[in-house]
């Protein structure tokens, strides 16, 4: 019997909850905060948030330009992520740094369903970071970091001299990489597992290339040395410690080993360890402390070297600083590249990708509707 009674719409579709987290997290907001922004009240909020109402429209527009995304992010719930987390080192803790880790930890998972999304038409290289070989305890010896830093070396065919794009060795062995705006000035970088894949996220404020190299090369240390720190584990002050020094130590010796620095480091004038800055892409300062680390600097002269360094003002700011190009990640933006120029894929990666353009530019760096065909460099590396 024919009727005119039209059926209810489909609760499962439409407004998603969650992305309304993520977004208001992103812009590291409280609910309250977020209601004054639409009109509306913070328990109104929470309702939309935990499902119990769900916004109209208007009401999504409205969420969609106080919190700067898209209304089709909204609307898209993404894929399901059913893989492991790892610990997340953010290198912020306490309290006040609640909100900002909230707000990196969304941001990380935009970038994993980024690269999920292109994973399923690009072949990604296989991760090819290996665990060292010796159980760390309590802690590494210098030594053992050492040894660490020269087995991923040999792991990865690499010799003892400089490195010449420390970021493209990373996506090469199958690390996904980004830069962006970390909302403060106490994190350089962050890195964690996700289902089995290395992600490393540089900040983009940090001008400096050699600071920046250093910054993923710390981060490499954390993804080998310290899988088996738990984000709890974080809360000790002390373990915090330990392992910012582990990292550090690393970084200076992957990047500077011991016999290459041992037989170039013949002088201490600013202007050799300029020269050594121009070939190992290295600061000036990290190299002197590499020096003394492995005695080819005592600690007079090291002290006399931060002085002669303070009293030219190249603390903060070294000469070749703004001669040395910034490493960019480029293995995605090249990627989604690639899958444009297959046609059955042009409207899923140019139009119909949930997170909208802006997300993608802010998060992965590139801008999808403007990218360039030439993805020679994405079928190397995926082969």
């Amino acid at each position: 019997m024919p009727t005119n009674i039209s059926p209810l719409p489909d609760r499962s579709a439409g407004f998603v909850p969650r992305r309304l987290v993520e977004a208001r997290m992103s812009r590291r907001l409280s609910r309250s905060e977020v209601g004054r922004l639409i009109g509306v009240s913070g328990q109104a909020v929470a309702y939309y948030e935990s499902g119990e109402r769900r916004p109209d429209m208007s009401t999504v527009l409205k969420f969609s330009e106080a919190l700067g995304r898209s209304p089709g992010f909204f609307l898209h719930p993404g894929p399901p992520f059913g893989g492991s987390c790892g610990t997340r080192f953010f290198r912020a803790t306490g309290h006040r740094s609640n909100r900002l880790n909230e707000s990196l930890d969304v941001r990380l998972k935009w970038l994993w369903e980024i690269s999920s999304f292109l994973a399923d038409m690009v072949r990604f290289p296989e991760p090819n970071i290996a665990p060292p070989s010796l159980v760390s305890g309590d802690g590494y010896l210098l030594t053992e970091v050492e040894h660490v830093a020269m087995q991923t070396r040999r792991h990865w065919g690499l010799g003892d001299g400089p490195i010449a794009n420390m970021v493209a060795l990373l996506e090469t062995h199958g690390a996904i990489l980004a830069r962006f705006s970390m909302g403060s000035d106490r994190i350089d970088a962050f890195s964690s597992w996700l289902s089995g894949r290395p992600y490393i996220v540089l900040g983009s404020g940090k001008q400096s290339a050699v600071r920046s190299r250093f910054d993923a090369a710390h981060e490499l240390a954390h993804l080998i040395l310290h899988q088996d720190v738990s984000q709890e584990d974080l809360e000790s002050p002390k373990v915090r410690e330990r392992i910012e020094r582990e990292a550090n130590q690393f970084a200076g010796a992957f990047l500077l080993p011991r016999v290459s620095l041992l037989s170039e480091f013949y002088s201490t004038r600013l202007n050799h360890l300029q020269g050594l800055k121009r070939r190992w892409r290295v600061s000036m300062q990290a190299i002197a402390h590499r020096a003394t680390q492995i005695g080819a600097l005592d600690e007079d002269q090291y002290i006399n070297f931060r002085k002669q360094m303070s009293a030219k003002k190249w603390i903060t700011m070294e000469p070749l600083d703004d001669e040395i190009p910034i490493e960019e990640p480029s293995f995605l933006r090249k990627s989604w590249a690639l899958v444009s120029t297959r046609t059955e894929n042009i409207c899923a990666a140019e139009s119909g990708f949930w997170l909208g353009p802006d997300l993608i530019e802010e998060v992965a760096g590139f801008a999808p509707l403007s990218q360039s065909t030439d993805a020679s460099v994405v079928r190397r590396i995926s082969r």
